[in-house]
């Protein structure tokens, strides 16, 4: 059984891996997924990569500092911008260290009219030995942008097959309030993701579990769930986390809502979440 995806489909390459045969590319994605998921097939990932296109984040000004802190904490992977993946592979290059994730594009907004645009190349990524890409959907803007950003990922998809990369997509309303309409438009976007090629999907808890779950079931990839900008309680987003865990996701990507704490309360936070995500057996 794959520790990439126990109880479910087998990762690319499984099956040419359990006969000798695989490729060079879907070998090295078997073992970057592998990395990420831990031996339950579940991940908490520290996304730290907020600076990539909000800039100055409250809680974050120091990205080096807080993975430093965070580092000792059980994550099982940590989402990095560029700049940071390479000043911090010190931190990383140990037997046993967390998986990295590599945000490759940001995404520009005036009006109406925004435009995604990659920052760093697949070749980038492999020289700073990330486990995966992660590429923003914006999905609740018009007919020509969804275009543009699909053909963007596409190429992003096809450049990461060739080097065994795993690529992770998010499919996000950035203007709509949460509601209804957001989360039927990222339920299309979510579809659209998996068709593009997502190995990873990354999506907003659509407020209701057995809609995750539904979600979970027909993607047929890991889906993780976001936790957005800070609010609510501790307790609230433990409790959401476990809802979403009960319904099939396979982990967690949640920055903000940890780390625009007090350092100490942002630390047993964090072990709170990963004790959710990875329940010891009684």
């Amino acid at each position: 059984m794959s520790a990439y995806a126990p109880g479910a489909t087998d990762p690319p390459g499984h099956a040419e891996l359990a006969v000798g045969t695989a490729t060079s590319a879907s070998a090295g994605k078997h073992v970057r997924l592998g990395r990420i998921f831990a031996a339950d097939g579940r991940t908490v990932v520290l996304p730290v990569d907020h600076g990539t296109m909000l800039g100055r984040v409250a809680g974050l000004e120091d990205p080096v500092a807080m993975i430093e802190a965070m580092l000792p904490l059980g994550c099982d992977a940590f989402l990095l911008g560029p700049g940071i993946a390479r000043r911090t592979a010190g931190l990383f290059a140990y037997r046993g260290a967390p998986a990295r994730l590599l945000t490759v594009d940001t995404h520009w907004r005036e009006g109406d009219a925004g435009r995604s645009v990659l920052m760093t190349s697949l070749e980038r990524a492999c020289a700073l030995g990330v486990d995966a890409v992660k590429m923003l959907m914006p999905w609740d803007v018009p007919p020509a942008e969804r275009a543009a950003t699909a053909a963007l990922v596409g190429e992003v998809v096809g450049a990461a097959e060739h080097h065994g990369i795993p690529v992770m997509l998010e499919p996000i309303c950035l203007r709509l309030p949460r509601g209804d309409e957001a989360v039927a438009i990222e339920a299309d976007g979510c579809r659209m993701a998996v068709e593009l090629g997502a190995d990873i999907v990354k999506v907003a808890y659509p407020g209701r579990r057995e809609l995750l779950e539904t979600w979970c079931r027909e993607l047929g990839v890991p889906v993780v769930v976001l936790g957005g900008p800070a609010g609510g309680s501790a307790d609230e987003l433990v409790e959401m986390v476990g809802d979403a865990m009960s319904a099939g996701s396979r982990g967690i990507t949640i920055g903000r809502r940890v780390w625009q704490r007090p350092l100490q309360e942002a630390a047993a936070l964090l072990e709170r979440l990963a004790a959710v995500v990875h329940p010891v057996a009684g």
